[in-house]
């Protein structure tokens, strides 16, 4: 056999542990995410021509872009609040999961010698590891996403900043009270029904943090495996058809969490009389027909 399938592994793999600090091949994988960021956008700003082209052009596009969808659910006045958190998300993930596509991630590192040991081999003398060694390999790069640990940690940024938002905009008083609304237990039937609502909202807001980190990282993980499968079922055929559809994906994903967090940000500044219980995909679908009436008003 030419190679072997590289076991997929969801735990990170540790490269170096310079001063008993482990760093992971994903931890390597964010902070080249985050030099390509700073990099485009220093390219793309350094100039600042009245009219732009080239990265400028690019960058300023993208931040039109998200600036657009913010104020399309907030509206202008809260959009400016919480446009750099909404495109700080889309930008990071989107860097996050595209890296998993370039040449030389989850494919270049060194040789497993533990991986060795076990099935009792010599270290391999050539560059390439073929045959029985192709299996053998750890990682430098991996997309960060593909991460429980940084998904889960944008997640909780997502949920802490909404709450903190809706405590600043409306008072501790009323921010409570969608979840611990005691004066409804004096509507006789109904009010312990709606007091248990209240409860189970605050449930909901916990789950979010499952919801969001699961979500981001279950698509990229799932995507890092269908490519190293496929690569190993199908070499060199399986990048023109998987590739693509894993760009497509890893936009997708970042686009879903940042939306997602736009349109919560939204809800939890908003007063409880205003609006009542809404899940992801309502508050996705509540989105989408505004978008269409846009549409429908554009074209009239």
């Amino acid at each position: 056999m030419l190679w072997k399938l590289q076991p997929i592994q969801i735990q990170p793999e540790v490269i170096f542990t310079p001063f008993g600090f482990p760093i992971s091949n994903t931890l390597i994988g964010t902070w080249i995410s985050i030099i390509i960021l700073l990099l485009i956008f220093f390219l793309g700003t350094r100039r600042r021509d009245l009219i732009p082209s080239g990265m400028q052009n690019a960058v300023e596009w993208i931040v039109e872009y998200l600036l657009n969808l913010t104020e399309s659910v907030s509206g202008k006045v809260k959009a400016k609040r919480f446009f750099p958190l909404v495109a700080t998300f889309f930008i990071f993930i989107l860097f996050c999961n595209l890296l998993d596509v370039i040449p030389g991630v989850d494919t270049i590192g060194w040789v497993n010698l533990e991986a060795l040991r076990a099935a009792h081999l010599s270290p391999p003398t050539t560059f390439f590891l073929l045959g029985q060694y192709s299996d053998k390999l750890t990682p430098w790069i991996r997309a960060g996403t593909s991460d429980l640990n940084l998904t889960l940690a944008l997640a909780l940024v997502s949920v802490i900043v909404t709450q903190v938002l809706g405590f600043y905009t409306l008072g501790a008083k009323q921010q409570l009270s969608k979840y611990f609304n005691f004066k409804a237990l004096r509507h006789g039937f109904q009010g312990p029904i709606e007091f248990f609502v209240g409860l189970i909202e605050l449930v909901t807001e916990i789950s979010r943090i499952l919801s969001f980190s699961f979500r981001l990282f279950g698509n990229i993980f799932a995507g890092s495996a269908v490519l190293a499968v496929f690569a190993w079922l199908l070499p060199f055929v399986s990048d023109a058809i998987f590739i693509p559809l894993e760009l497509f994906v890893g936009f997708v994903q970042a686009l879903i969490f940042a939306l997602l967090t736009l349109v919560f940000l939204e809800i939890a500044t908003t007063s409880h009389e205003e609006v009542g219980d809404e899940s992801e995909q309502e508050a996705l679908k509540e989105y989408g027909k505004s978008e269409a009436e846009k549409e429908t008003v554009a074209a009239s």
